[in-house]
């Protein structure tokens, strides 16, 4: 089947293939061309997850979310990793929650376990494609009745890359 397009000789406005093609080129290098807008924050490639309220077992920030985190300020709950726990199984299920280049993945627990300075490592991976792991070592700093304070840090692994930061987060239950 032929296409048919009408030029600007028949009362239309009309640029045609070449036209059309051109403009595209114009409009994709000028945006290419462009100098991306300085980022402020967690490294490239690791985001911080905006979650209001975070119904999360654990939470970690880097040491300047947490400083800057106010319980009652929405706009300051900016975290670095997330553990969620099902709450109505009969054996509940913790996923971890880590954002990466803008998207939000899930995590598996893989194991978790002391290492040989007596760090808690937790190996957390992703179910699909592209493969995310991201391996949290952590101590404890301190306990109230309500939660246990820790620190350390969470190293995220893609493809061939490595980004490690140190988090400050507690944990809950």
């Amino acid at each position: 089947m032929a296409e048919t397009f009408q030029g600007a000789g028949e009362g239309h406005m009309g640029i045609g293939r070449l036209g059309a093609a051109t403009l595209m080129l114009l409009v994709a290098g000028s945006a290419a061309a462009q100098e991306p807008a300085p980022m402020a924050g967690p490294p490239a490639g690791q985001d911080a997850i905006f979650w209001y309220p975070a119904p999360s077992r654990c939470t970690y920030f880097t040491p300047e979310a947490k400083a800057a985190f106010r319980f009652d300020d929405p706009g300051t709950w900016r975290f670095a990793f997330l553990v969620m726990r099902e709450t109505k199984a009969e054996n509940p299920v913790e996923r971890g929650y880590v954002m990466v280049d803008g998207v939000l993945r899930e995590l598996e627990k893989v194991r978790s376990g002391a290492d040989g300075a007596q760090a808690n490592v937790t190996v957390w991976r992703s179910a699909g494609e592209p493969r995310v792991n991201v391996n949290m070592t952590v101590r404890e700093t301190g306990h109230t009745a309500e939660a246990t304070e820790l620190e350390g840090t969470m190293t995220l692994i893609r493809g061939g890359g490595r980004t490690e930061i140190a988090v400050e987060g507690n944990c809950i239950g």
